[in-house]
């Protein structure tokens, strides 16, 4: 089980910045991930400012995430794709930290998958972060974003900002990736 603090930024590339970047970096390691959100009907995990999901790779990440100020708090734990398949079937959290963390707030109700994002992700590290180009696909749609994450504030947003001027992309704001989709989600209703 992992805990770490986590700063990032980003911005929304067009399509045509995209492949630009994709090419420029096509010899990085890449990888296709799908993350499954979890909530309770009520939306009370993200009324609460707390993302709960399972990362698909090679292998099952659960993560809790939680905000505070510009930074985020993560707890993730390795799970089994039994215990996956267990957790989209029946809401049962399959990590106990994770499950007393998140008593408190959803008290006795149940969790469901109430939707999945896939990424397609370049990534390679950048100057002292993690760069990430990426192909996002969630609810029908498709957006591209860079994101550059580090362990600093003030270093990782002056890194971000050298990183969009030589690449000579225009600074598009953008929300997270599960806002992204969850707007989208609720535009499809």
């Amino acid at each position: 089980m992992a805990k770490e603090l986590e700063v990032t930024f980003r911005t929304m590339l067009s399509q045509n910045e995209y492949l630009k970047l994709a090419e420029m970096y096509k010899d990085k390691p890449a990888n296709l991930q799908t993350n499954y959100y979890f909530d309770t009907p009520r939306f009370t995990l993200k009324a609460s400012e707390i993302v709960l999901r399972v990362r698909k790779r090679d292998k099952y990440e659960l993560t809790l995430r939680r905000k505070k100020g510009y930074n985020k708090i993560e707890i993730t734990s390795i799970i089994s794709e039994e215990e996956f398949k267990s957790f989209v079937e029946e809401g049962i959290i399959p990590n106990e930290e994770i499950k007393n963390d998140l008593a408190d707030i959803i008290k006795e109700q149940t969790l469901t998958n109430y939707m999945s994002l896939s990424t397609y992700r370049i990534f390679f590290p950048h100057m002292h972060g993690t760069l990430a180009i990426d192909k996002c696909t969630f609810v029908g749609q498709t957006d591209y974003e860079l994101e550059f994450e580090g362990q600093s504030y003030e270093q990782t947003k002056k890194e971000f900002v050298q990183t969009v001027k030589q690449f000579g992309i225009v600074y598009k704001k953008g929300d997270t990736k599960i806002k992204r989709a969850y707007d989208a989600l609720k535009r499809s209703f």
